[in-house]
């Protein structure tokens, strides 16, 4: 029920109405907002794939599937964490968004957890910080 993820029940048909023909506006927001430093999220370039992409038809729909989902996949984790996995697990998350509340989820559900909390980071770890979260992902494998 917090405001800041009002975007998990944003989905159905008023809002693909809402949305159509304003992709770019819509998706500012999160590459703006999430980011630690709106001036380190994607790029313009990467912008603009984005927006090209998600605005062909059925493209949004697509997108907030995984939404739609999420309370399905909220029940299924409750059955699968019973078990935790047994695997090394990586966790990379930023600062400036939810970068220990990831780990702390993802210690529920493995025994062998690496946290990496990138410092003045937000949601979009590989584009704010592509040289640590590289390292990161090296180091691991």
């Amino acid at each position: 029920n917090d405001p800041g993820f009002w975007h998990f029940r944003f989905n159905g048909p008023t809002p693909q109405a809402l949305v159509q023909g304003r992709e770019r506006t819509y998706f500012e927001h999160f590459w703006n907002d999430f980011a630690a430093d709106k001036t380190r999220s994607l790029p313009e370039a990467d912008r603009k794939a984005y927006t090209a992409a998600y605005s062909r038809p059925g493209r949004m729909r697509a997108g907030w599937a995984y939404f739609v989902s999420f309370q399905q996949a909220a029940k299924d984790f409750a059955q699968l964490s019973q078990t935790k996995l047994p695997m090394p697990v990586l966790v990379i998350g930023g600062e400036k968004a939810l970068g220990e509340a990831l780990a702390k989820q993802m210690k529920l559900v493995a025994s062998d957890v690496t946290v990496v909390v990138l410092k003045d980071t937000g949601h979009w770890v590989l584009e704010e910080r592509p040289k640590e979260t590289t390292e990161a992902l090296q180091k691991f494998l």
